[in-house]
């Protein structure tokens, strides 16, 4: 296939495989793919003259050439954005130009290969691409007359195979909407999910919203919302600070899904990814529920954790991070509310430690390559949430010694932890912890040994 070919290319010459990958060589592909293509169009519409069904096209030379056109895409930048979405749409004129002036049908794969381009190309501040994916993924909607799917005349003519737009092709768009980390972004998954959930089960599972369907679907008749779909929108809403609502739409989903599961759907069981994100869609907003008044969000953080254990889903440290930094973040003042939360995040500190020591690896000279150890998100959220949720005092500048000595001895001290450590101890102890009077201190002028665990990456959690 020209989307790969590359007539220069020999086995061993390096030189070779660096042109094959270069953006001219890819861009040669695309141009040499839709010439061959016209070519084939050429000769499907000479014997289409002569009455007879020799030659047919059919989907695969367009999804070929559509793939060697997409795969001249640049990385995604401030400079590519607008030229990229020039090379989806003109990839995207070969499936209408295929549909409407050919009379060939896409398949799946035609409808994967573009809203795959798309979501790659949504990021913040380019919500137009995961916009341009949904539409793309509606045209396929409103084309499928779903009641022919499942014909009464032949049942067997068609399997569950047969139905498309598939799951993948729904869970592309959620992803696009997700990739953009807006409140808009985060809604508009939410709501493709709410009308998945309406056509697979001719049921109002998720939105609240007391609206008429203008449509009615057999149950089964369209693609069913799976795992995958789910974790994707409970991690949107889990990123999202600006939505009151975002830990309250986390738990119901978490809920529906639950509800799926204990009904018999065991595909639908939540695994540790949907639960650590729903405690941290605790940390970014609090829970606004019926029941909210029951526990604050430490308590129900922590009540998760007992579900998970419940479940046999195993928790691991984004799990614990995640449930340390909703108690440090503790918004009531109230001091009761406060010390509940507090032992609570020492309560999850402590059972990380716990799993690290019952792990192989318990040398402290090493660092473990596991999710099951605390690391410096670890220390930092224990401090932040000494110094939130303790009033200053010796008890607080005791349990932040020996939080930051521990993260300094196991190689997991970042410029993080030192900055929790400055805000929650006293200036002149926090000069007694680090070995000097200097007032502009990094990590990077302590000992090596401090960090030498510590991931050189930018993760954010």
């Amino acid at each position: 296939a020209w989307s790969k070919y590359d007539p220069t290319a020999e086995k061993g010459n390096e030189r070779s495989r660096r042109w094959v990958s270069s953006p001219r060589q890819r861009l040669h592909n695309a141009d040499r793919a839709e010439s061959i293509l016209v070519e084939l169009e050429r000769v499907a519409r000479k014997e289409a003259a002569k009455n007879t069904n020799k030659y047919v096209l059919h989907a695969t030379p367009y999804n070929i050439a559509i793939l060697a056109r997409v795969q001249t895409l640049e990385t995604i930048s401030q400079k590519t954005r607008w030229s990229n979405e020039g090379i989806i749409l003109h990839a995207q004129s070969i499936l209408e130009h295929m549909e409407f002036e050919m009379g060939v049908a896409a398949d799946p794969y035609t409808y994967s290969i573009l809203l795959n381009a798309w979501t790659k190309q949504s990021c913040p501040g380019n919500e137009k691409a995961a916009d341009y994916a949904e539409e793309l993924l509606r045209r396929r909607i409103e084309d499928v007359d779903i009641s022919k799917i499942y014909s009464d005349d032949d049942p067997s003519a068609k399997t569950v195979d047969d139905v498309w737009p598939n799951v993948k092709h729904y869970s592309s768009v959620l992803k696009a909407h997700a990739n953009c980390r807006s409140p808009a972004g985060a809604r508009k998954a939410l709501s493709l999910l709410s009308e998945m959930e309406k056509r697979f089960y001719d049921a109002k599972v998720i939105s609240d919203e007391d609206d008429d369907a203008d449509f009615h679907v057999d149950q089964k008749d369209a693609a069913k919302p799976d795992l995958v779909c789910y974790s994707i929108v409970i991690d949107a809403f889990a990123k999202q600070k600006q939505l009151s609502e975002s830990s309250s739409v986390a738990f119901r989903l978490l809920r529906a899904m639950e509800e799926k599961y204990h009904a018999g759907d065991m595909s639908m069981k939540p695994n540790n990814r949907i639960y650590t994100a729903v405690i941290l869609s605790l940390a970014q907003s609090p829970y606004t529920g019926d029941d909210a008044a029951e526990l604050n969000n430490a308590q129900r953080a922590w009540s998760l954790l007992d579900e998970m254990k419940a479940n046999d889903v195993q928790p691991n440290s984004f799990t614990y991070n995640y449930i340390i930094n909703c108690c440090a973040q503790e918004a009531s003042h109230d001091e009761n509310e406060q010390r509940i939360s507090f032992e609570i995040a020492i309560k999850a500190f402590q059972e990380l430690r716990k799993m690290a020591a019952s792990s192989n690896n318990n040398d402290d000279d090493s660092c473990s390559t596991d999710a099951y150890h605390p690391d410096s998100f670890t220390y930092a959220f224990t401090l932040k949430a000494c110094t939130n949720l303790l009033p200053p005092s010796p008890f607080r500048t005791k349990v932040a010694t020996q939080v930051f000595k521990e993260s300094c001895k196991k190689g997991y001290c970042n410029d993080e932890v030192m900055k929790r450590l400055r805000w929650c101890v006293d200036t002149d102890n926090f000069h007694e912890l680090i070995g000097t009077d200097a007032r502009d201190v990094r990590i990077n002028d302590m000992p090596s040994s401090w960090s030498r665990c510590c991931l050189p990456s930018k993760r954010r959690r």
